[in-house]
């Protein structure tokens, strides 16, 4: 049963940093991301602007990073596997690479937003959420519908 459970959590993460990585190209061609739109809406301070610009700029850097990495790691798992004798060992290092880099990944998107959140007034919060939550609904439309961008 632990084994299963085990199996679901790696699949459902695999599948969900999949999703993202995927969206990844979308996200940049949005300019500032959702971030710039949500400063207008929060009506926020042109220092408070700012600094909550620098965490997003500051988790940006470090998520380019992880997703060069897996983007390189994948590659070299897609050519392991393609091999006459894939070598299992070497396999197992680099989906265990894969697979924490996709926690890292998902833990720079947590930290971001607590960070924000401490930026922010109780109302400003709520706010933000809800924005966050019409901007994910605008991405997942967008790749939905690519045609209609």
């Amino acid at each position: 049963m632990r084994g299963k459970v085990h199996f679901l959590l790696a699949g459902l993460s695999f599948f969900l940093a999949a999703a993202l990585l995927a969206a990844i190209p979308v996200l940049a061609q949005e300019k500032g991301g959702p971030n710039e739109k949500i400063v207008k809406e929060l009506n926020l301070t042109p220092e408070k602007a700012k600094e909550f610009q620098a965490v997003d700029a500051r988790y940006a850097q470090s998520r380019e990073e992880l997703i060069n990495r897996i983007k390189k790691d994948e590659s070299a798992l897609e050519q392991a596997l393609a091999a006459p004798k894939p070598d299992e060992p070497k396999i197992k290092d680099l989906a265990a690479s894969i697979s924490s880099d996709h926690a890292k990944l998902f833990e720079t998107f947590k930290a971001q937003r607590q960070e924000e959140l401490q930026l922010l007034t109780p109302i400003q919060q709520g706010k933000f959420i809800l924005a966050l939550k019409r901007w994910h609904e605008e991405m997942c439309k967008k790749e939905a519908h690519p045609e209609k961008k």
